[in-house]
């Protein structure tokens, strides 16, 4: 009998680790953003949240090699959590928020979220957004975007933001829109109220 005893104890513990690999695993988890002229992308990231437990790899960002959209990567599990999605309604503050499938304001639970510095060359001209948070939904794993200097509304799929971002060389700052893109749940427009300035 206590052979069985330590078996079962043995075996309940074996399920526990497995589950709890399982839940830890590590993803790849892309978002896209169609940039019309994109020469290069990049994602300076200056704030992380993640589930106690979860883990999380890094972030990065590039163009494809089509040239065609560029992306960031954040590396990082996928567990559902309230706390992160807090510490994003933290970072956004009275700024405003854009997802394509969903009503609300801000989300309910995230799978992780980071805010950081989104720079981008477009027609020779580089071009710096400042405190850009993003974040993955849970559990449709789409994906938020918002940050504190963005205005705008958030009105499903038709919803867009605007912030001012600076272009280097230039006495100007350089209005930027996002907007959902499709298929939403992980694809974003990236377009200009006015060329940026020379």
């Amino acid at each position: 009998m206590k052979r069985v005893k330590q078996a079962a104890i043995g075996l309940a513990a074996l399920l526990t680790a497995t589950f709890a690999a399982i839940a830890a695993t590590q993803h790849d988890n892309f978002v896209y953003f169609a940039l019309a002229g994109v020469q290069s992308f990049n994602f300076a990231v200056t704030g992380v949240s993640i589930p106690s437990g979860q883990p999380y790899g890094g972030t990065t960002a590039g163009v494809s090699q089509a040239g065609k959209q560029a992306y960031i990567l954040v590396k990082a599990g996928r567990k559902g959590s309230s706390g992160v999605a807090q510490w994003f309604q933290q970072q956004v503050g009275a700024g405003q928020t854009l997802v394509c499938n969903s009503t609300g304001t801000f989300p309910d639970k995230l799978n992780f979220a980071v805010q950081g510095t989104l720079t981008m060359q477009v027609g020779g001209k580089t071009i710096t957004c400042d405190n850009i948070v993003l974040g993955q939904g849970a559990p449709f794993k789409n994906w938020w975007m918002g940050g504190p200097y963005m205005a705008g509304t958030h009105i499903g799929p038709s919803g867009a933001t605007l912030q001012s971002c600076w272009t280097k060389d230039s006495l100007f700052p350089t209005e930027v829109i996002f907007s959902p893109a499709t298929p939403c749940n992980n694809h974003f427009n990236i377009g200009f109220l006015r060329p940026p300035s020379p």
